[in-house]
């Protein structure tokens, strides 16, 4: 029985990305503010990713200001695909930020940034908007 929970759990960790394969972008009023790499190489989950240094949200949590990503992109960490939602890490300057990304449809994801209760708390606490998710867009 316990082979069988092993099985079932490397199955649903180590699924292939499918539909999420190839390249993603998110854009802002023509500023390309996250850029996303993922692939599946020979069943081995990996990826790259770049992400402006500031996103700035309104008070609903909505986009209004960016900086363009970087054209050079960084591996991701800890890719996962977990049924419907692929989750990986990126470390930025120093810190480590967890992600998760979801299809909408065949060339369009939401990416986003998983924040912990802690931190929701703090920010919340100071009056700063946690950001609606990133829409990205399948450029390939």
């Amino acid at each position: 029985m316990r082979l069988l929970a092993l099985a079932f759990v490397t199955v649903i960790l180590g699924q292939p990305l499918g539909s999420y394969n190839g390249d993603w972008i998110a854009n802002y009023h023509g500023t390309t503010y996250v850029r996303l790499e993922l692939r599946d190489t020979t069943g081995a989950l990996q990826g790259a990713m770049s992400i402006g240094s500031s996103i700035h949200v309104d008070a609903q949590g909505n986009i209004d200001g960016v900086a363009e990503a970087p054209s050079t992109l960084r591996p991701i960490l800890d890719l996962r695909r977990n049924g419907e939602v692929v989750s990986f890490s990126y470390e930025n300057g120093g810190d480590v930020d967890k992600f998760e990304l979801r299809l909408i449809d065949t060339n369009t994801a939401e990416l986003r940034v998983v924040i912990p209760e802690d931190a929701r708390q703090e920010l919340a606490a100071d009056g700063i908007p946690l950001p609606k998710p990133f829409r990205l867009l399948k450029s390939r």
